[in-house]
């Protein structure tokens, strides 16, 4: 059967549609954007997540007043403190690899069995307004069994080490570790799932035919998704403009360290085995503890989605998913290019199935699992200098922030960080077209196995979101 070439009309927007381009801020430093978005998908925007925005805004008064009946930071024990970096969205920083500059740092203690690192270097291109502070940190954590507990803080700023017993100085140095926890989860991880994904995106609403079995397998996780990320980054009032008379923006500086956090996020740290160079994934990356458990949990039951659903390729199909992937490897490093996934049944499989992971399982659950932690434990803003060790310290926690960065963060959580589904992964509507009656019940089993894995993760207490929350593309 030759393979049948498509008219304008056989697309979603008659090969008119929206494409990725360099990333006007950053065009050598950060994923492609997508900065021309059709009307319709701006128009949906605004009307089912733009106006959730406006709104959320009227809460600013309560906000802040809320910052002055809780004056400063709340006490965060050193279990907690363990809790907090090895059992939420922080895991993703714990590994069990050194670089030169890790041994340089803590010398022999990294021969030793069972040392893992928190590693937050990141944090050193931020610049901070005045009577605000930030320090790189590395944390050095002992494994025995499944439990972890923290033996020592690097904080970069002052080249200082403390352990549990430094008193107030180690008290502080905690808080400048979950600082750089919220700043690098917030600016140099969690991005990764946004804004590569944007090209493929783009890609599949403008190349594939709307007949095809990628379009009807991946278009119902596309909405709201890129004229969310044009807001993001281009955007006047985005929280990464940082200035100082928006009531959302929580940063503790300025907007060109902070971008600089997405760029290191991207590129990688040349010298550092925790922030390797993006690349796409064909599954989800490692994370220890339960966070990961979490992750690995739902990724099967995507694979198997897949591996139902891409069968019986036509030669039309094949050759259009051939084009398409073809465009999407030149916008995203590590995408497979066309004549790899034709060949690797597999490789497609995963390619399909991790995108659909990631812009819905993967993503919520940062979201959800950040929007639920402590502000005031997990801080942005410090309003203390780092601790130097043989210095006298005394920490009063009610003067490490202003009730003004309680509102601001307060805030930008409400609107930005946490998890505010519109429309939910166990609700999409797939229209195979020629192939519903056959693939429908796939749809059904997919759901069924996504419950039973909710299921169980409940009764693990690994359940970091409910299956109900997790919603079915980036919009948030």
């Amino acid at each position: 059967m030759a393979v049948e070439l498509k008219e304008p009309k056989d697309f979603l927007y008659e090969r008119k549609g929206p494409w990725p381009q360099p990333c006007p801020e950053h065009p050598f430093g950060e994923s492609a954007g997508v900065i021309h978005v059709p009307f319709s998908e701006m128009i949906d925007w605004w009307l089912h997540v733009g106006s959730r925005y406006m709104t959320t805004l009227l809460y600013t008064p309560v906000a802040y007043i809320r910052g002055l009946l809780n004056p400063g930071l709340a006490e965060v024990s050193d279990h907690e403190f363990t809790e907090m970096l090895t059992n939420s969205m922080l895991a993703k920083f714990v590994k069990n690899v050194f670089d030169s500059k890790d041994r340089e740092i803590f010398g022999d203690i990294l021969h030793s069995e069972h040392i893992w690192i928190c590693d937050f270097e990141p944090v050193i291109v931020v610049k901070t307004f005045k009577g605000i502070y930030a320090s790189a940190t590395k944390t050095l954590l002992r494994k025995t069994g499944q439990k972890f507990s923290v033996i020592q803080i690097y904080v970069d700023e002052t080249k200082s080490h403390f352990t549990p017993g430094d008193g107030d100085g180690w008290e502080l140095a905690k808080y400048y570790v979950l600082q750089g926890g919220a700043l690098c989860s917030t600016l140099v991880v969690h991005p990764l799932l946004h804004f590569p994904m944007d090209a493929v995106n783009a890609i599949t609403k403008t190349a594939l035919p709307k007949d095809n079995i990628i379009f009807q397998l991946l278009y119902p996780h596309l909405r709201f998704t890129l004229y969310l990320e044009k807001a993001v980054l281009t955007f006047k009032t985005s929280l990464l403009m940082s200035k100082w008379w928006m009531p959302y923006a929580p940063y503790p500086g300025p907007y060109e360290g902070l971008r600089d956090l997405l760029v290191e996020g991207y590129e990688g740290i040349d010298h550092n085995f925790s922030y390797p160079p993006f690349k796409y994934q064909f599954e989800p990356e490692y994370i220890e503890g339960k966070y990961g458990e979490f992750h690995q949990a739902y990724f099967p039951v995507f694979r198997k989605f897949a591996t139902n659903v891409l069968v019986d390729l036509t030669e039309t199909e094949v050759f259009y998913i051939t084009k398409w992937a073809d465009y999407a490897s030149t916008w995203v490093p590590g995408f497979p290019k066309g004549v790899e996934l034709i060949r690797d049944r597999e490789l497609l499989i995963s390619t399909v199935a991790y995108f659909l992971f990631d812009v819905s399982v993967g993503h919520t659950v940062d979201h959800y699992n950040f929007g639920n932690m402590d502000i005031r434990k997990i801080p942005m803003r410090l309003r203390q200098a780092p601790p130097k060790k043989g210095e006298k310290i005394t920490l009063d926690r009610k003067k490490l922030t202003k009730f003004w960065d309680f509102g601001k963060y307060e805030m930008a959580r409400r609107l930005f960080f946490s998890e505010t589904t519109k429309t939910r992964l166990i609700d999409t509507v797939y229209n195979f077209g020629k192939r519903n009656d056959k693939l429908q019940k796939y749809v059904v089993e997919f759901k069924n196995e996504l419950r039973a894995v909710d299921k169980k993760l409940a009764a693990d207490n690994a359940q970091f979101t409910p299956i109900d929350d997790i919603a079915a593309s980036i919009q948030f």
